[in-house]
């Protein structure tokens, strides 16, 4: 197995067993039900084809952790598991989670500039953004009224999320908030941070007396449903039309059901994993299995910075070969792309990031015929590589480490034209038996995914 190909499959374990922590359906919400929205307001949603996921907190000021999870003994899943791969990692374990809080002190955010973001993401073809409002640790972006843990409390009252969305409609970008209903620092005494421990370990990694857990009383439980309901309001009634609400987990009972939430926002999309249903689905750090469904709606979100969500001190970025590759995949099966970014605790995504979006822009600016407006292919079944519909034209995408024949059985006649999209420049091919083939010469391949158009 490739280097890439085991972090793929080691990122696909960690979110399966993240998941069963924050009582999300499943891996790939297999079993939750969809019931879309007919509302006008967010038809925009499958044709949008590119968004973008932000992941930032105060995990990025020691940048060793990922966001939350940095602060378990052990992270849930296979990624400390394999520290060859994931040396990085390894890190988590010296973490508790009073010295990840503390972090908050430390998180200055003083070359914040949304814009700089969102305007090289905008010009790169992204059409909205979903951008974490509060993670699992608990800490807000933005100064709320509910708990002491936010800029209220540690950035003299700024609103980060109010300067988030003033650059998202100056640039007229769908904007996205992701909330995390379950919050380890508001039960931080009565939560299990050693969850591959054979003990449950407390906020300071140590053994909780009687090695049981305490147990949580109804006034501590309704004081959490305020809690969130608070928060959620505060979100949905502070900063105008929001387009997307994101939950990470369960919500509680007693939370905001969706119908009152579209009493607030009549045209917002939310996703399944806090009510167990919702407008979408959101399949993350996998392809999904059975997204081919006629009218579904859906995103994939991965991982674009390699290593985690949040930031990480060695911040690097996948090739835009990968970018390429996941994005037409989605695209095939009529789904969106949602990779994600983690910013520094100073406020700043790195040099990789506005490098990636350039090539993003170039490849656009040529190919994005086939993505944008496109109906889906019939793939794998009619083509080996990932196939998109415009009127009378298939687009054929071909991925950066492809090197086989193409091959695609759905034209029902000989085609009129097989050409390079990019170029116009013809590719010899055969149509034989109703099989289309043809093999991509090394002068017509760069480390993108190349798109070939057939008429």
């Amino acid at each position: 197995m490739t280097d890439t190909a085991t972090r793929e499959k080691s990122a696909a374990s960690d979110v399966e067993a993240q998941h069963a922590i924050n009582e999300i359906t499943s891996f790939a919400d297999e079993k939750a039900s969809y019931q879309r929205t007919s509302h006008p307001d967010a038809q925009w949603f499958p044709e949008a084809c590119l968004g973008m996921f932000i992941h930032w907190g105060i995990s990025s000021v020691d940048g060793i952790g990922d966001l939350s999870w940095g602060c378990y003994h052990t992270v849930p899943g296979a990624q400390q598991k394999n520290t060859e791969v994931h040396g990085i990692y390894a890190a988590h374990a010296q973490r508790t989670p009073v010295k990840y809080w503390e972090q908050a002190e430390k998180f200055t955010c003083e070359d914040y500039d949304p814009e700089k973001w969102l305007s090289a993401a905008r010009d790169a073809g992204v059409r909205y953004v979903v951008i974490t409002t509060k993670h699992h640790d608990g800490f807000c972006l933005w100064p709320s009224e509910y708990g002491d843990f936010s800029p209220k409390n540690y950035l003299n009252g700024r609103d980060l999320l109010g300067e988030f969305v003033a650059a998202a409609r100056k640039y007229d970008v769908k904007i996205g908030f992701y909330y995390s209903p379950p919050d380890w620092r508001f039960y931080q005494d009565y939560v299990n941070f050693g969850r591959d421990s054979k003990k449950p370990l407390d906020k300071n990694h140590e053994p909780y007396p009687g090695n049981k857990m305490p147990e949580r009383s109804p006034e501590l439980l309704e004081a959490y449903r305020t809690h969130v309901n608070g928060h959620v309001r505060e979100l949905l009634t502070r900063y105008g039309q929001i387009d997307v609400l994101w939950f990470d987990g369960r919500l509680p009972d007693g939370s905001m059901t969706i119908e009152e939430i579209r009493e607030i926002q009549p045209g917002i999309l939310i996703n399944p994993r806090g009510h167990g249903y919702g407008d979408f689905n959101t399949p993350e750090c996998k392809f999904p299995e059975r997204e081919r469904v006629e009218g579904s709606w859906w995103e994939y979100c991965h991982v674009f910075s390699d290593g985690a969500w949040g930031y990480m001190e060695h911040e690097t970025y996948k090739p835009i070969g990968w970018f390429l590759e996941e994005f037409t995949k989605a695209r095939a099966w009529g789904g969106n792309w949602l990779p994600n970014v983690g910013p520094d605790a100073k406020g700043r995504l790195p040099d990789a990031f506005f490098k990636r979006m350039e090539q993003l822009k170039e490849w656009m600016s040529h190919s994005g015929e086939s993505v944008i407006g496109t109906t889906p292919g019939n793939w794998p079944e009619d083509s080996n590589v990932p196939i998109t519909h415009k009127g009378d034209k298939t687009y054929a995408h071909v991925g950066w480490l492809f090197d086989y024949p193409v091959e695609i059985k759905c034209l029902k006649e000989a085609p009129k034209s097989v050409q390079l999209l990019k170029t116009g420049e013809a590719i010899p091919y055969e149509y034989v038996d109703g099989v289309l083939s043809f093999h991509l010469h090394k002068n017509h391949r760069d480390l993108r995914t190349t798109v070939i158009v057939i008429e």
